[in-house]
């Protein structure tokens, strides 16, 4: 709504959250059991939920959607690479390739990463 724009200042799209946003809006068929403790009532309450939870090395395929539909601006910041998006456009190609293979950021079972094998073994 408010146009948004994520800077990667020095990291690439592995480090950028915004993709576990599109994982949910696509509803990716993978979540790692969780939870967490609230106060509810004044009371302690345990909440228990599905996190998309994995490695997040092949949110850097991001990159290059990005550049190949000119999403993206690269440049150098001091010393550091940096490269601005629209956040809109990072989740909307995101969704874009989630809705033709949900499990594009899992690394394949054979590469032997054990966060993406975790999240995969939670596929119903």
């Amino acid at each position: 709504e408010l146009d948004g724009q994520v800077l990667l200042l020095g990291v690439g799209h592995d480090a950028n959250t915004t993709l576990h946003l599109a994982e949910l809006m696509a509803k990716v068929p993978y979540g790692v059991p969780r939870h967490c403790t609230i106060l509810q009532d004044g009371k302690l309450v345990r909440v228990d939920y599905l996190e998309n939870d994995h490695c997040c090395e092949r949110f850097a395929l991001a990159d290059r959607w990005l550049k190949e539909k000119s999403l993206q601006k690269e440049g150098p910041v001091g010393h550091a690479f940096a490269r601005l998006i629209r956040s809109r456009d990072i989740v909307a190609t995101a969704l874009g390739q989630l809705g033709r293979d949900p499990l594009i950021f899992l690394h394949p079972p054979e590469a032997g990463c054990e966060e993406c094998d975790a999240a995969r073994q939670s596929i119903g």
